[in-house]
């Protein structure tokens, strides 16, 4: 039986992508959310726990290196991407099989946060080369709709791992509630070991193929470096990357805030605020798949994203003078799950927005760049949390996610369409 090529088949390209995101959200919904409110349950201050994702964080801010390595160093036979791709998940398995060996306890914040660090190194090779991948066998008027199943699928891995997780660390423990993801994303690893990019490439290492005759021969370190720096210095891209990472900041600040405002401040418990957490992002997920991206190719990606933000500030804004209103458990379930299906437009849109702004040249290294202001966004905003709550309260933290949102409109607005390549 011949395996399904990628380039060749629009449903089994779909499908590849949706479960390599699925396996991509599998330890964010551990360290993002089962973990922080584990954290918070047993004492932990905003500052402590926001200083813990910043940290795990950090990784995803190092994406530009990881594109550079993806686009100099490739084994074509094999495709560009999926040999960093199986590389990168095996080297997760391994890490989270090694944090669950440690297991360590609510106290060790400093153990916790370099296994989250590993974890997440291995998480950002991961996420660079099926992105690159996407840039390379996805077609321009599939790419809302493949970045709409992409992050449906990191969606719901994030929601199934929260879930999961946060009633195995309650009734397992801690050790136990990494094994599972663990298992999760070593089986979707069948999907890049099996199906090949394009026809005629190996399967396996010592299978028989040749690299396809498309595919362009990696660029020398100075052509990689000239061309890369030539497309990032266009004002349009550095003002797309600042809109990028102000846009981020503001969900570092929610993501932060949210686990202790829950359990410490409203009273939730852990398995109650993970449940939420999880069932909003089921509803993100569903909404990714079913709708987001068919609304960011309706509406243009650039304006799917001011949308997006513009429906996210008015959604912390009202947060922040809710105050009186905090205590009833329906306001806040109301605004997570709103935020979750926001969320998953403007990351969609975002996504799109930049992908059409690569070079396939060195796409995977550009649109790497694109990704670590993403992520060094959200670490930068996630470790402000103790310093904006001090000052301002829950209410100043909310105040300032919106201001970040309208702050990011302007910037994004400013950089218009994507330029000519």
């Amino acid at each position: 039986m011949r395996l399904p090529v990628l380039a060749e088949r629009r449903r089994w390209r779909g499908l590849t992508l949706f479960a390599l995101y699925l396996a991509q959200g599998v330890p964010e919904g551990l360290l993002y959310v089962a973990v922080p409110a584990w954290l918070a349950t047993n004492g932990a201050s905003a500052a402590e726990i926001g200083s813990f994702i910043g940290i795990i964080l950090l990784p995803w801010s190092f994406k530009l290196l990881n594109g550079v390595l993806m686009d100099r160093f490739q084994f074509p036979a094999m495709g560009r991407r999926r040999p960093w791709i199986i590389g990168a998940q095996l080297v997760l398995v391994a890490a989270m099989l090694a944090m669950s060996a440690q297991a360590p306890q609510p106290g060790e914040l400093a153990l916790l946060s370099l296994s989250g660090f590993l974890i997440n190194m291995a998480a950002a090779y991961q996420d660079v080369a099926i992105d690159g991948m996407a840039i390379d066998i996805v077609p321009e008027a599939e790419r809302g709709t493949a970045n709409g199943l992409m992050w449906g699928g990191k969606t719901l891995g994030i929601a199934g791992s929260a879930i999961v997780c946060g009633a195995l660390i309650a009734e397992w423990g801690f050790a136990a509630a990494v094994l599972a993801p663990a298992a999760a994303i070593f089986i979707v690893l069948l999907f890049p070991l099996l199906l090949r990019e394009r026809g005629g490439e190996r399967v396996l290492p010592w299978t028989p193929g040749v690299a396809d005759s498309e595919t362009p021969a990696p660029p020398g370190l100075w052509r990689l470096v000239t061309t890369l720096a030539t497309v990032m210095v266009r004002t349009p891209n550095i003002l797309l990357a600042l809109g990028i990472f102000v846009a981020f900041a503001a969900y570092g600040l929610k993501t932060a805030l949210v686990p202790v405002f829950a359990v410490q401040g409203l009273g939730w418990d852990q398995q109650a605020f993970t449940r939420l957490a999880g069932g909003a992002d089921i509803a993100g997920g569903l909404f990714g798949i079913a709708a987001s991206g068919w609304i960011a190719d309706r509406l243009g990606h650039g304006r799917a994203v001011v949308v997006a933000l513009l429906l996210l500030a008015g959604l912390h804004g009202g947060m922040a003078l809710a105050g009186p209103l905090w205590p009833q458990p329906m306001l806040f379930a109301a605004y997570f799950v709103a935020h979750a299906l926001l969320f998953v437009l403007l990351s969609v849109s975002v996504y799109a927005r930049a992908m059409a702004a690569c070079d396939r040249l060195v796409g995977a290294t550009q649109f790497s760049a694109f990704m670590a202001m993403l992520n060094l966004g959200t670490s930068f905003g996630a470790q402000q949390l103790g310093l904006v709550q001090g000052a301002w309260g829950s209410a100043g933290v909310f105040a300032a996610a919106a201001g970040c949102c309208l702050a990011a409109i302007g910037l994004f607005v400013a950089s218009g369409r994507p330029p000519k390549n």
